[in-house]
């Protein structure tokens, strides 16, 4: 479940982020970021054109999810003890099979960063 609230938090400000980037880029008058159209000969409707152009928004998007993590340190803690968290239930359940160094280093990760956001009351995530 806390994994799922990760997903709608990171979905909310990747629009908001999207939202400002676009909104930055029509004040200033500027094309897509780096000068890579998007329109032109390789567009959806032709045949061929369509890989490149999944690629570039693909990428795009995991650009924007990179900064979005890094401008926001308490979800990507929250995220990472979560997914670490995930690893231990589905290992004893025989769902994915991992060692048990796998399933130790989840535990200590996640104890680790547990600890850290006691310590640290500003990298808790707030609800």
């Amino acid at each position: 479940m806390n994994l799922s609230r990760d997903a709608y938090e990171i979905r909310l400000l990747m629009e908001q982020e999207s939202s400002a980037c676009s909104r930055r880029l029509k004040g200033s008058g500027g094309g897509v970021p780096g000068g890579i159209e998007t329109g032109g000969p390789g567009g959806p409707g032709t045949p061929g054109g369509s890989l490149p152009q999944l690629v570039l928004k693909l990428r795009l998007r995991v650009l924007l999810l990179a900064r979005v993590l890094r401008g926001h340190p308490p979800l990507l803690l929250d995220v990472v003890r979560n997914a670490c968290d995930l690893f231990i239930p589905l290992d004893k359940l025989g769902l994915w099979r991992c060692g048990p160094g796998i399933v130790g280093l989840c535990g200590l990760v996640s104890s680790i960063l547990s600890i850290l956001t006691l310590i640290c009351p500003w990298l808790r995530l707030k609800p």
